[in-house]
């Protein structure tokens, strides 16, 4: 890594950081793609004919690929016509980010010591299942989620039909984001050691990591999520005069503003405007508020309801976005050359840094470019003859003050942790973490969580109660001491404590301060709530999610762990920055634009002029057949053929030589997509789905039983790769949790313990910063609360 980088440098903060990218897939192309938007200077290596991403969907009539251009923005490419021209680049780069089978990336980077080396792998690189194919649809069978989707009003409306994968394949922006974690901490290390690591990143258990809490209640309870119907009481999802709102969370003091208002008298005419009125008939209640929703307009309920406190959003379509004032106000969407003599506009990315404003570079004309510039050989920050001590973890001497709660920011900080750093989380009786309490259940005291220890593995506990000044106090104190600050606030609140991020790097510009909201510190809707289902509609997942003939479809959880995983993104390049200048700087994330860049086929559709249907349920835009099929044993299959090899093999195994005859090329097949649907579940329908996918996977046929929570947990493969790592906690006892989603050649990484009691490490880190006295011994109680 090219380390003369001056503090200021408008290049983004990886600037210097060479990265070469040998890959066909997504997931890799959105792991550099986020690596690029970060000021890396990331070379594409093509063959002649081009990376199959510039063929996907969406296209425009003169072929140009959305989907590449916002796959590739930043980038540079380079023809690669024969192993020696890639090996020339490979030497010449400091990260290599692959998804090729593991023995041709091993032959290619074989005597390059000081290259990190991340491969993705739909199942990884080892184990059982490694070689097993993965085109979105069935990886995502088997990796949970889909067990659980649709839920809500789709599941209401249509119980019986096939689970869903999520829309806009963001699976693989799933898996690319965590590869982008393992990638930035692996050079991070790599400034303190000579032998880099080789990381093994598994699409499958990326996903599944996003899904760890609904893991954890069968691992831990014996109870396994999946499907079901709305989990809002009468709010949730509601018609409006123009699509959908999604509705959270609504009390009896904004029930009270609501029947106070005009908006909103009807309520109160009603008998609902007092909590016994509305107790007395909730089903009353549930029937006048689908009515009023459904008499106006999107934008009309969620200014209404957002106005009196209730969290809110609409269902956003492309249009609406492309139009978006608050993404308009953080300049988002960006207009980039699209490579071939045009331009599009493409999603941005999902964070601002204060210091190292983020570049805004076109996607690359095929072999427009030649390779890596040379450059003079930098000084070796590696002392000579040093070696990685045993146990080093790969964020040693990193100490990250957490002040965040719920989901999203604790699912960063615990990528952290699993990495090595030091996480001291702030809480507090007053207002406790709901993690605590739980997500998907309710525990009896506030160590009793499973939830709660699943997302806080490792961490400390220092329990102060901010409203008090002189808890203020000495948490300003320990953030002089840390050397990140990580926190998922509505815009303003540690402003107003007096912890704000301008007032923590004035005194440590050296500080890396990284913010977490739903819609981003800035902007007119900057105090939206931040709840996963909201800025999973209001980001165009939600729409892009569905049968072709039902509504959106409600994404819940998993979202905010999305969100998570972008920060720690976030913060990695914040502090390689910071190593390289010593310059700290204020990160600020929004959870909407994370959700955005990662499912934005529909809106690059729009901006490309392509016609465009937002959702298609399990189908696909080019293969077929590609579907969810039912079972005997009441399972379901996921099966996905790709090319007219795979569609003879399924012919073959089908007995179905007459499909070969009658739809021989894709468009034939695409036209008769229900017809064959019909027919592969006619066969699927004699079997279990176990062996149905064993009779396809043999003929060659990508295919995956959709797994519940309970199927992974005895999943051999998992078994095989060491998934699980059992843990004792101090209260709950023993608890089998989700490892880490990554494998580092040289170790480094790991689940450092159980979550921490409520206030355990208070005393210790009190006592670390040197007790001065100021604490009068009547305010303790108060303070330390």
């Amino acid at each position: 890594m090219d380390r003369a980088t001056s503090p200021g440098s408008p290049a983004g903060p990886l600037a210097g950081l060479r990265v070469l990218e040998w890959a066909t897939g997504a997931a890799a192309g959105w792991c550099t793609r986020l690596l690029a938007d970060l000021g890396a200077d990331v070379v594409l290596a093509e063959p002649a004919d081009g990376s199959p991403l510039r063929a996907e969907e969406p296209r425009r009539a003169d072929g140009t690929s959305a989907r590449f251009v916002h796959l590739s923005a930043g980038k540079r490419s380079v023809l690669v016509e024969d192993d020696s021209r890639l090996a020339e680049l490979a030497a010449a780069c400091d990260l290599l980010v692959s998804d090729a089978d593991p023995e041709q990336v091993a032959g290619l980077v074989a005597g390059l010591p000081r290259v990190v080396v991340v491969g993705i792998r739909p199942f990884g690189a080892t184990g059982p299942d490694a070689d097993r194919p993965g085109p979105h649809l069935t990886v995502s069978a088997a990796s949970g989620e889909m067990s659980t989707l649709p839920g809500g009003r789709s599941f209401e409306l249509f119980p019986d039909r096939a689970p869903l994968q999520l829309g806009s394949d963001i699976g693989f922006a799933d898996a690319g984001w965590n590869a982008a974690v393992a990638a930035l901490a692996a050079c991070y290390e790599s400034l303190r050691w000579p032998d880099a690591q080789r990381v093994d990143v598994s699409v499958q258990e990326s996903l599944l990591s996003l899904n760890r809490t609904r893991l954890n209640r069968y691992l831990n309870e014996g109870i396994c999520v999946g499907r079901e119907r709305n989990r809002y009481g009468i709010a949730g999802m509601l018609r409006c005069r123009d699509g959908w709102a999604q509705v959270v969370g609504i009390r009896d003091e904004h029930w009270d503003r609501l029947a106070g208002l005009p908006e909103g008298a009807e309520f109160a005419a009603a008998g609902h405007g007092t909590p016994a009125g509305r107790a007395a008939d909730p089903e009353g209640l549930g029937r006048l508020l689908a009515g009023w929703c459904a008499a106006r307009t999107r934008s009309e309920v969620v200014r209404v309801l957002a106005g009196v406190g209730v969290p809110a959003g609409a269902f956003a379509e492309p249009a609406d976005l492309l139009t978006d004032g608050q993404l308009a106000h953080r300049d988002f969407l960006r207009e980039v050359g699209d490579g071939f003599g045009g331009t599009l506009r493409i999603p941005g990315a999902p964070y601002r840094f204060s210091a190292t404003p983020l570049p805004v570079r076109p996607a690359p004309e095929l072999g427009s470019d030649t390779g890596f510039a040379a450059r003079p050989p930098a000084p070796d920050p590696v002392a000579p003859g040093s070696r990685r001590r045993a146990g080093a973890r790969l964020l040693d001497g990193v100490r990250v003050l957490d002040v965040t709660w719920a989901a999203a920011g604790p699912y960063a900080t615990l990528l952290l942790a699993f990495l090595g750093a030091e996480v001291v989380k702030v809480e507090s009786t007053r207002r406790p973490d709901p993690a605590r309490g739980g997500f998907l259940a309710r525990y009896e005291g506030l160590d009793r969580s499973p939830v709660f220890n699943e997302l806080n593995l490792g961490k400390r506990s220092l329990q102060l109660d901010l409203t008090q000044p002189e808890a203020v106090a000495l948490v300003r104190r320990l953030a002089t001491e840390v050397d990140v600050v990580v926190d998922n606030f509505r815009p303003g609140v540690l402003d107003r404590l007096g912890l704000g991020p301008r007032t923590l790097l004035s005194a440590d510009p050296g500080l890396v301060v990284a913010s977490s909201s739903a819609n981003g510190a800035t902007g007119p809707q900057a105090s939206g709530a931040g709840l996963a289902s909201i800025f999973a509609a209001t980001g165009g997942l939600s729409d892009q999610t569905g049968y072709p003939d039902g509504p959106p479809t409600e994404v819940g959880d998993p979202v905010d762990y999305r969100s998570g995983a972008a920060l720690a993104v976030g913060i990695l390049a914040g502090l390689l920055h910071r190593e390289r200048t010593g310059e700290g700087q204020w990160i600020d994330l929004a959870s909407r634009e994370v959700v955005v860049a990662s499912a934005p086929d529909a809106l690059l559709a729009a901006a490309a002029g392509v016609p465009w249907r937002s959702r298609i349920g399990n189908g696909h835009r080019t293969w077929a057949p590609h579907g969810v099929h039912p079972c005997r044993d009441g399972g379901w299959l996921a099966v996905a053929v790709r090319d007219d090899d795979e569609w003879a093999a399924l012919c073959g195994a089908l007995d179905r030589p007459d499909w070969l005859d009658a739809f021989p090329g894709p468009a034939e097949r695409r036209a008769a997509a229900h017809l064959l649907d019909e027919g592969v579940s006619a066969w699927t329908c004699g079997r279990s789905a176990a062996a149905a996918a064993h009779a396809l996977r043999a003929a060659g046929v990508p295919a995956e039983p959709v797994r519940t929570f309970a199927d992974l947990a005895t999943d051999p493969h998992l078994l095989a790769r060491e998934a699980f790592v059992d843990v004792e906690h101090p209260v709950l006892g023993a608890q089998r949790v989700l490892r880490p989603p990554w494998r580092f050649s040289a170790g480094g990484c790991g689940v450092p313990g159980p979550g921490p009691l409520l206030g355990a490490d208070t005393a210790a880190v009190v006592a670390e910063l040197g007790d001065d006295g100021s604490i009068e011994a009547g305010r303790r109680d108060e303070v330390f609360r």
